[in-house]
């Protein structure tokens, strides 16, 4: 009988410090940190430019050069920004919004 109730105190011990463990307060200590949730996002810099007679969409990326950007990622960060000009082209005098940089920014937040 002794051996019967000692078996039933430590199976109620072990399974109060597992819950413990898992959802209490021991998880909770100075020890344990969360892991952080880091996002590397892309931040596209643009500039707003002044068209002129003749200009094409190669003159104005040859005038205004991109650090890390291809030539079919531009067009199409171009006509994100201008969606205006999907379906005509721009005129002399238009401002157009021309992306010229991507800078890496991370967010990280608990």
């Amino acid at each position: 009988m002794r051996v019967l109730v000692s078996a039933l105190i430590i199976l109620i011990c072990a399974y109060f410090i597992k819950i413990d463990l898992m959802e209490g307060t021991i998880s909770k200590a100075d020890f344990y940190t969360p892991k952080q949730k880091c996002e590397e996002t892309d931040k596209i810099q643009t500039i707003t430019v002044t068209t002129a007679p003749g200009d094409t969409w190669e003159s104005l990326f040859s005038l205004y050069p991109a650090e890390n950007l291809t030539f079919a990622d531009r067009l199409e960060l171009v006509y994100k920004f201008n969606p205006h000009l999907l379906k005509q082209s721009f005129k002399p005098g238009e401002q157009v919004v021309l992306p010229f940089r991507t800078k890496n920014a991370n967010s990280c937040a608990n």
